[in-house]
């Protein structure tokens, strides 16, 4: 197959989303972890969990970092990489308290603060994978 043809885009695009959405998911298990220290504070086990769960999220966003530099080769190619990675570091800021909310909603009673932050969270990080989706087509279609 060619470089430019569909099926090779529609793979680099599924790549290139499974990075940014492997993203979202450390940054959610850091924000779970972070939520379970904040409410269970004096557990040196739940300490060691977020501090493993923050070295994950950083390792996920360089191995992003690294993989998506390692393809662009042109300026235009390294511009859209940049805002792509821009993209995956603000879906992940983004996720991480919506795993603190869920994580308060785990380990206390369900009252409506908490679920109404949980689901304002859970609302945003839904909405935040829009511009991840159209900075990753922007990569793919600036790669070839």
């Amino acid at each position: 197959m060619l470089a430019g043809t569909p099926e090779v885009l529609h793979g680099s695009l599924r790549k290139v989303l499974a990075y940014a959405f492997c993203a979202g998911a450390a940054a959610f298990v850091f924000g779970l972890s972070c939520g379970h220290l904040i409410i269970r504070h004096h557990r040196w086990y739940v300490t060691a969990s977020a501090v493993l769960a923050g070295a994950l999220l950083a390792f996920v966003l360089l191995w992003i970092r690294h993989a998506v530099w390692r393809l662009a080769s042109s300026e235009t190619a390294q511009n859209s990489a940049r805002q792509f990675l821009w993209s995956c570091i603000f879906f992940s800021m983004i996720s991480s308290p919506f795993g603190a909310f869920v994580s308060g909603l785990i380990w206390y009673s369900h009252d409506i603060i908490r679920i109404a932050g949980a689901v304002w969270f859970g609302l945003l990080t839904c909405i935040a994978i829009y511009p991840v989706r159209r900075d990753a087509k922007r990569l793919v279609s600036a790669l070839v």
